[in-house]
């Protein structure tokens, strides 16, 4: 495909920031670019600007709390909320079959909420206001791309994970170390259409943000030439007076686990040790189930406290009644569940294939290799040998979260917009 390069130099960026959800990279995204006068509008599926919303939809308080976006003006949201209400009662529903619709591999996915997003972005990009740039993400943003380059417009886009083939190389691993979970990775071993539409973003998008490493390296192993700049996410902020954690080893050490409920996040070996250190280490995992059942997750139910899917506010208060954070995940471009985990000051056992590693391992935790439970077994006995280590860690835990928040990722994202702005490119 050809399309126009964008202009070398334009005025001051009005962004066009493009979404189907808001997570919290999102929302600093929104904060760093209402901050310095950046943002023209913000398309997402559902979303309210006043928390007033939360008194005449009570019934649906926990969706409302997690598209929440104060920190921009009414007239900078445009919703189009139909099909994420249909994904939304989808995913609640029984049986299995019937959630199945709105799971990842499902017709009614967010990939089809994506679309309709999109859709509307497309129609505001002619309105009587156009931006001068579109923000988008990856696998979001492929239509409204192509849309914005035919227009000579800049196209942003972050890339919050690692690239596909990096993904499909670790799920291929899956399928030899835990097969019985491999039935959640289908659509990241074979090449499919969402991965055709993120390496065709990759070919529009004008500049690329990342937000680690991990997913700079896999970008340029996959051949990725583009100026890419390396934006790490945040850990929330440290709540004014809050105190280490503590265990005085009576009773379980409690472990939680925060994530999709699949084999990509390490499930398997969350099981494993649960497992082998029970009744010593209680279990707790929080996130949202596979859109089908099968032997792996009904031994996952048995031996783990499942508690659903939470708001991200009651993760937090979660996060400050257990002992220690477990997230050995094969891949993942920084893990904002560690990050948010961090700021709780809860002591952390990941893989490398967390994004997080840096943190964790200036005195936070361990890290362990990918798919071995064992190392895992051994950390969390460290914990039960001497559970003076919850504190010591967790002390920890909240030094690094308050030296890592999101204040740099904010000022450097609209630094990076105003440099764009001013005609700066990057090599």
């Amino acid at each position: 495909m050809t399309v126009p390069m964008p202009n070398s130099t334009v005025g001051s960026m009005e962004t066009m920031l493009v979404h189907p959800f808001g997570n919290e990279n999102v929302r600093q995204t929104l904060t760093a670019l209402s901050e310095h006068h950046q943002l023209s509008s913000f398309v997402t599926a559902i979303g309210w600007t006043d928390s007033e919303a939360l008194s005449w939809l009570r019934p649906a308080r926990s969706l409302v709390e997690r598209r929440l976006f104060p920190m921009i003006g009414d007239h900078q949201l445009h919703v189009t909320p139909a099909s994420e209400l249909v994904r939304n009662l989808l995913l609640r529903a029984q049986p299995a079959a019937i959630r199945r619709l709105g799971s990842a591999s499902g017709p009614l996915s967010a990939h089809w909420v994506a679309e309709q997003v999109q859709t509307k972005a497309i129609k505001a990009l002619d309105g009587l206001n156009p931006p001068t740039a579109v923000y988008g993400y990856s696998t979001f943003a492929s239509r409204v791309f192509t849309a914005a380059r035919k227009r000579e417009m800049e196209t942003i886009l972050e890339v919050p994970h690692v690239h596909w083939a990096t993904t499909r190389s670790w799920a291929g691993k899956l399928e030899n170390f835990a097969p019985g979970w491999a039935i959640t990775a289908r659509q990241d071993l074979s090449q499919t259409k969402v991965h055709a539409m993120e390496d065709l973003e990759l070919s529009l998008a004008t500049r690329l943000i990342s937000p680690s490493t991990q997913v700079t390296k896999s970008l340029r192993a996959a051949g990725v030439d583009s100026h890419i700049m390396e934006i790490p996410y945040g850990c929330p902020d440290v709540q004014p007076g809050q105190t280490p954690l503590s265990w005085d080893g009576n009773g379980p050490l409690k472990v939680l686990f925060v994530g999709r409920i699949v084999g990509m996040k390490g499930i398997a070996d969350v099981v494993s040790a649960a497992k082998a250190l029970s009744p010593a280490v209680r279990v707790t995992a929080i996130g949202q189930l596979p859109g089908e059942t099968f032997p792996a997750l009904e031994d996952m139910f048995g031996t783990v406290n499942y508690r659903g899917t939470m708001p991200r506010n009651q993760i937090l208060q979660e996060m400050r009644k257990h002992h220690v954070l477990l997230l050995p995940s094969l891949v993942e471009g920084r893990s904002l569940a560690a990050l948010e985990g961090l700021s709780q000051g809860l002591p952390a056992v990941v893989t490398a294939g967390s994004g997080v590693e840096d943190l964790v391992a200036q005195g936070a935790g361990a890290i362990v290799e990918r798919f071995a439970s064992e190392q895992i077994v051994a950390e969390l006995h460290r914990f039960l040998d001497d559970p003076g280590l919850v504190e010591e860690r967790s002390a920890k835990a909240l030094e690094i979260a308050r030296a890592s928040g999101w204040g740099p990722f904010r000022e450097g994202t609209a630094q990076f917009l105003q440099d764009i702005g001013s005609g700066v490119r990057g090599h």
